[in-house]
């Protein structure tokens, strides 16, 4: 958890960056980059803080009842069927109970997620993660959009995150971005259960769960794309952003509807690999702020970086967007002076002067 005082410290140092080597610090606003998938691991999004933030929990609560109506199953559920640390049991289930003591958590939904995702290996079923992405991952884009009005921010997107910045940049709608989701999972499931070996149910979904953790991981090569009757039809995002395929894909400004088309149609599992083969340029993006939880493997560009934050809880957003997002706001000059010119104007005030 980064720290006011730290980030006032490296806002500071941004500011005086000119001053070593005589240019201007940014050129361009800051960059939100969004991998393919947010969290890494089941009940990220609980422990750090995001349904304890009452806007993002609100979108969060609202996308997860429109995706159970779709799927018939709970992305809550799911997300912390799993959990690890069980520090954050007692929050889950009291979030649970007050959902459904509200009306707002289909106890069926819940019995169907149990049924379909009991198993650990199900947590890497393809359709369910990319629907649990969706979910949240559009959540919290709409929720930094909302508390950077002021801010001047481009977003860039990798791989299947596309369809959550689709969403929340209203090209396409939600409840379309999740049946499409659910189609191309389900593809993709059905093509990694087949190239298991196994004989059981059992043995099938731990070989489909060592193929997607080695694909996150780097040490794949899988590669599965999409189908054109599986992609909605977008229209042209009420706020461009920038797209890239893979994590090592040149980014392409997504603008109209037709461009949002043509991106649809590069969607790859392949994007789930967060281990880049080459280093990640920064020459076009200065200042990024990357929008993943603590234990995403890119958070690893975010350690001992001047330039590169990590913005996986709502405390860390919100302090990058007071002191880091607000340095693109104005252009900041290089304060250089020219002798000559100095000269010139002593001496005409010397001419002119009285």
């Amino acid at each position: 958890m980064p720290s006011r005082s730290g980030l006032r410290w490296k806002a500071a140092a941004l500011r005086t960056l000119h001053r070593w080597h005589g240019t201007a610090v940014s050129a361009h606003p800051a960059t939100i980059m969004i991998p393919a998938l947010y969290n890494l691991m089941p009940g990220e999004s609980v422990a750090l803080g995001w349904l304890t933030e009452i806007d993002a929990m609100v979108a969060m609560r609202q996308r997860m009842n429109c995706a159970a109506r779709i799927t018939g199953w709970d992305v809550f559920t799911f997300h912390t069927l799993h959990n690890a640390d069980h520090f954050f049991d007692t929050t889950i289930g009291a979030v649970r109970d007050t959902w459904v003591k509200e009306g707002n958590l289909s106890p069926v939904a819940v019995q169907e997620a149990k049924r379909r995702f009991s198993q650990p290996h199900a947590y890497h079923r393809v359709h369910a993660r990319l629907v649990e992405n969706l979910v949240f991952q559009s959540s919290l884009l709409d929720w930094v959009s909302s508390h950077a009005s002021d801010s001047p921010l481009r977003f860039h997107v990798v791989g299947t995150a596309l369809l959550s910045a689709l969403a929340s940049a209203h090209s396409i709608s939600f409840a379309a971005a999740v049946e499409s989701a659910t189609k191309i999972g389900m593809r993709w499931d059905e093509a990694l259960r087949n190239k298991g070996n196994g004989k059981t149910e059992d043995e099938i979904g731990w070989c489909e769960f060592s193929e997607v953790q080695r694909l996150m991981e780097g040490s794949s090569t899988l590669s599965l794309a999409v189908t054109r009757e599986d992609l909605p039809t977008p229209d042209a995002p009420s706020r461009p952003f920038w797209y890239s395929p893979t994590v090592d894909s040149e980014p392409t400004l997504i603008t109209t509807a037709q461009e949002a088309a043509t991106a649809l149609g590069t969607l790859n599992i392949a994007s789930w690999s967060y281990v880049p083969t080459k280093p990640v340029a920064n020459v076009e993006e200065p200042i990024r702020g990357w929008l993943v939880s603590g234990l995403h493997p890119m958070a690893r560009l975010c350690r001992w970086s001047l330039s590169n934050y990590l913005l996986a809880t709502p405390a860390s957003v919100t302090l990058f967007l007071d002191h880091i997002a607000a340095l693109g706001r104005k252009p900041m000059l290089a304060a250089t002076v020219d002798p000559f010119q100095n000269r010139l104007r002593l001496s005409r005030m010397k001419v002119t002067g009285p």
